[in-house]
């Protein structure tokens, strides 16, 4: 006979600092850097893709730059066809911890399947596992915060994660490309496996801590599958009777996302996410070559652009999300794309010839250069909509049907359709740009995307909530103060 397990003993490590290990500030910090870590190894290859294609598999140096292309872009087409089956299956698990736990495991075995191959075809195909593996990553940690923190705190969450994607696809090439040139090829590998390995240890001490709205869900959907508990008290039937009217079915396949797509504040989120990410594409698939063009600017102005742009949201997220919490998505969001409407013009007037006042001189430059710092700061405004808007629509018809969605929520399928809508607008934006840039010119260009913020606007204005029901329902329940 095999001796019984010491459950007291696996009791108290399990209890062990549960106060710590379950706080909003460890899970924050736990799927921060797990969000963080996803993103920088998505851009960690870029400085070690010439190394790779020339030195490790032997390639001529005319193809670095088209596989380069290639391999960019497999990771978006993945990211958009996996979305959707990853949602579904992560809304299917139990916990979410053991999801994240699998996934990080996945993401180091690939991390050395991509650092030891000799082969162009093991690496494409360690990108496409990756990539799936990163894609998993990042919608299994949005729904923990979400399910943990309480959608009630989207926006502050939602400005929490774009400062660090913003700052995990910024340093990524840095860290790599430092790593490398201090220890060479697999010092860089070792450098990011580490980042991996502290991400195992804090899914393990992390416990979960998932809102009522899962206890409610889970006790419907139970009541549903096991209507005859209280068949044999016959005192009981009219209340019988009145729960299996009341039983809501659960919506599971396209039925779900027919359901979803019906809230026009769910699809205006999704729309506006989606015009975003076309802004973001359009921006960087065009300004390196306009800014060669009309100012004669090399590499080192076009990333001082790029940082104007980006920059203000790695600073101004957070409060913006704080901001959304409190008044809701509509205004902000709105006032976001009424904002950046003129300074997208202003953007393709810069240095047109035909416009004399903005040409003479260095004016064009400092007039361009303003127009991307302020287009940068007012973006700042539609960041995070389409989750927040995506979350609490689940929580509203959770709300009003309870177990509508299954036992375990529809989190990780909503944020899931917002990761497809962001990457839509990546990849459509540098082919509407590109098409449009080479028939019609950089100003037309900049008319449409102007045209398209205003429509934006108004489909905010019109269809987004202006008000927070989890956080009035949060703070009749426990108070007004801020957590």
């Amino acid at each position: 006979m095999f001796p019984l397990p010491d459950t007291k003993n696996y009791v108290s490590w399990r209890t062990w600092g549960c106060r710590w290990r379950s706080s909003d500030i460890f899970i924050l910090s736990s799927m921060s850097m797990a969000l963080f870590t996803d993103e920088m190894l998505f851009a960690f290859m870029v400085p070690l893709l010439p190394h790779i294609f020339e030195n490790r598999l032997g390639l001529d140096t005319s193809l670095t730059q088209r596989l380069t292309s290639i391999f960019l872009v497999e990771g978006a087409l993945i990211s958009i066809a996996s979305s959707p089956f990853i949602g579904n299956l992560a809304d299917r698990a139990s916990s979410k911890k053991v999801l994240l736990l699998v996934l990080l495991i996945l993401t180091l075995i690939s991390v050395l399947c991509l650092s030891i191959t000799t082969s162009l075809i093991w690496l494409f195909l360690g990108r496409f596992f990756q990539c799936i593996v990163s894609n998993a990553l990042f919608i299994v940690g949005m729904a923990t915060m979400a399910e943990n923190i309480g959608s009630e705190h989207m926006g502050k969450i939602a400005g929490l994660t774009s400062t660090l994607v913003s700052a995990g696809t910024c340093s990524g090439p840095v860290i790599a490309g430092f790593l490398f040139g201090i220890g060479g090829y697999w010092t860089a590998w070792a450098g990011a496996a580490m980042f991996l390995v502290m991400d195992i240890i804090m899914r393990l001490l992390m416990i979960e801590k998932p809102q009522k709205r899962r206890d409610t869900a889970r006790q419907s959907h139970n009541r549903s599958l096991c209507p005859d508990a209280h068949e044999h008290l016959s005192d009981t039937e009219p209340l019988l009777d009145a729960d299996r009217s009341s039983a809501t079915e659960e919506i599971n396949g396209w039925r779900f996302y027919i359901c979803l797509f019906r809230q026009s504040r769910f699809t205006a989120g999704i729309v506006s996410y989606f015009v975003f990410a076309l802004f973001i594409a359009s921006f960087e698939s065009t300004i390196p070559m306009h800014v060669r063009y009309a100012f004669g600017w090399g590499v080192f102005p076009v990333g001082v652009l790029f940082a104007s742009i980006q920059g203000p949201g790695m600073i101004l997220a957070p409060l913006v999300g704080m901001l959304k919490d409190r008044v809701g998505s509509r205004v902000p969001t709105t006032i976001g794309f009424i904002s950046i409407a003129p300074f997208l013009w202003v953007l393709g007037v810069a240095g047109d010839e035909r416009y004399p006042w903005a040409t003479l001189g260095t004016r064009g430059k400092i007039i361009y250069c303003v127009c991307t710092t302020m287009i940068g700061c007012f973006m700042c405004l539609l960041m995070g909509v389409g989750t927040m808007e995506a979350t609490r629509t689940v929580d509203e018809l959770e709300t009003l049907h309870p177990g509508i969605f299954g036992p375990y929520g529809g989190y990780s399928r909503v944020v899931a359709i917002t990761n497809m809508s962001w990457m839509s607008g990546l990849l459509v934006g540098p082919i509407l740009a590109g098409l449009i840039v080479e028939r019609f010119g950089y100003l037309n260009l900049q008319c449409v995307l102007a045209v398209t913020s205003l429509l934006a606007s108004v489909n905010a204005a019109i269809n987004l909530n202006s008000a927070s029901p989890q956080k009035d329902e949060y703070d009749s329940d426990f108070g007004t103060d801020e957590p």
